[in-house]
């Protein structure tokens, strides 16, 4: 039960840094912290996705 509420509590976290740029931070846990950029994961998330497309279009043609 306790690893459900930790799960649950997450909390988004947005701020500008030096460069005045905008990050968007997912972050949780209480025993062991973690944060995730969410720009990052949504970018990786693109690359992913755009490879995976290519292989296809290489493979079907």
């Amino acid at each position: 039960m306790t690893e459900q509420k930790e799960a649950i509590a997450m909390r988004l976290h947005t701020y500008r840094d030096e460069n005045h740029s905008r990050h968007f931070d997912l972050s949780g846990g209480r025993s062991h912290p973690w944060t995730i950029d969410l720009v990052t994961v949504t970018a990786e998330a693109v690359l992913v996705a755009g490879l995976a497309c290519a292989l296809v279009a290489q493979l079907v043609y």
